[in-house]
């Protein structure tokens, strides 16, 4: 998709430099759409770790492997192809798009199925993900311009949180917080993945809220609902119409 992106990461300042020096590193067969699927196959390979760690708390070690995986294909893709001048604007935001909604969708239902964490708790992050996704799309087809993350948060933050987390059950066990903190008794068991996701998906739906009541009164005072605009790609989705 052509257009501005909004990247306000707060890692930014330390992945930019590290994927432009990684990417000038690869071999020339080494293709965008093979960093995607890359991408993909790390977010697989981050489920089975998650989910056999109800066996063994080891197998994080696995899940490790596959967030890294998956954060180099998923950030370098499009790296990749800037940098190559081989973009395809429309086809690499599709393809891009749809394996991350899939692949973010993949490792939060397998955190669920985890040692970790409980299923609704993760389905619960979940939701929040995807409202956030949604409105993404809804922001880009408005503005023409894609917001990558919110407030500093986006993928590259949520699989740092992972990580963490993975190493902390790896180096304590799965630790019931409740018994730690008497004013968290009463939500026993609950881990710190638990914990994290709860605030995390609380504030996500909080901030969602605040940025689409800010950006429905900015386009209403924009807006003129006497014009037609025939070249809107919102009127020819459909969208909304004012009646003088």
């Amino acid at each position: 998709m052509t257009g501005a992106r909004i990247n306000d990461s707060v890692l930014g300042a330390l992945e930019r430099p590290a994927l432009a020096w990684m990417s000038k590193r690869f071999p020339a067969w080494v293709t965008p759409n093979q960093l995607t699927a890359l991408g993909f196959f790390g977010a697989l390979i981050s489920a089975a770790g998650y989910v056999a760690s109800r066996w063994s708390i080891q197998f994080l070690w696995l899940a490790c492997l596959g967030l890294v995986l998956n954060w180099i294909g998923d950030s370098l893709d499009g790296t990749l192809a800037r940098l190559r001048r081989i973009e395809r604007p429309r086809f690499g935001f599709f393809v891009d798009q749809t394996s991350d909604v899939f692949a973010q969708t993949i490792i939060f239902l397998s955190v669920g199925c985890s040692a970790c964490a409980r299923f609704e708790v993760a389905c619960l992050a979940l939701v929040v993900f995807l409202m956030a996704f949604l409105y993404t799309m809804i922001y880009a087809m408005v503005h023409q311009t894609v917001r990558i993350t919110y407030f500093g948060f986006g993928n590259t933050e949520i699989r740092v949180l992972l990580l963490l987390g993975n190493l902390i059950t790896l180096s304590l066990g799965v630790v019931d917080l409740g018994t730690w903190f008497p004013a968290l008794a009463p939500f026993s068991p609950i881990t710190i993945f638990d914990l994290v996701m709860s605030a995390l998906a609380i504030a996500g739906v909080v901030m969602l809220l605040v940025l689409a009541v800010k950006e429905g009164r900015a386009l209403s005072a924009e807006d003129s609902p006497m014009v037609a605009r025939s070249t809107d790609p919102i009127s020819k989705l459909g969208g909304r119409k004012e009646l003088p």
